[in-house]
């Protein structure tokens, strides 16, 4: 029995934090002043919907990789 509280313990602390880092990308992308609304969004749904490739890509290439802007009008 000790065995399976660790492990669910274990699991437990690696997932509050990763939804922990989740919510920190999310409240970093609404905090940019380099997006728009539309990429804003954009963003968000790409961090949520593929949380593990979306954050790594906002934290290697920033809010706008390969200098890829959705639209300059929106501001």
């Amino acid at each position: 029995m000790d065995g399976i509280f660790v492990w669910n313990l274990l699991a437990l602390v690696v997932g509050v934090a990763y939804l922990a880092a989740i919510v920190w990308v999310v409240s970093l992308i609404f905090r940019s002043d380099e997006l728009n609304e539309l990429e804003r969004w954009v963003w968000v749904i790409a961090v949520i919907c593929f949380p593990l490739v979306g954050s790594i890509v906002w934290f290697a290439a920033g809010p706008h990789p390969f200098g890829i802007r959705i639209s300059r009008d929106l501001r």
